[in-house]
């Protein structure tokens, strides 16, 4: 018999009013994690952009999506939670889980 371990989704979740930086995140994680299953978590009040126990997200991008200049700091006022632990750089995050 073989199981499948069930995944442990890790990264950001965004305030459901800020369309525009949602949208970026989700545009940008598929360019940042290629191969991977995004799994995006609509609550209305909050987006979850997650994946299986890594996420990545970096300000090129962030640039990328949005077409303009952007720091990843920018975000913080939109981030209400996240799923793993996160390494923040000022160029790239990183969500992760350690077992």
């Amino acid at each position: 018999m073989t199981t499948t371990a069930a995944p442990k989704l890790v990264g950001p979740v965004i305030r459901g009013v800020d369309e525009d930086i949602i949208d970026a995140v989700i545009a940008a994680s598929e360019q940042d994690n290629p191969d991977v299953e995004i799994v995006i978590e609509d609550r209305g009040g909050y987006v979850r952009v997650q994946a299986d126990r890594n996420f990545r997200l970096t300000q090129k991008s962030m640039q990328v999506a949005l077409g303009r200049p952007f720091r990843l700091a920018e975000i913080e006022p939109s981030l209400v939670s996240f799923g793993g632990r996160l390494e923040s750089m000022d160029d790239e995050w990183v969500w992760t889980i350690h077992t």
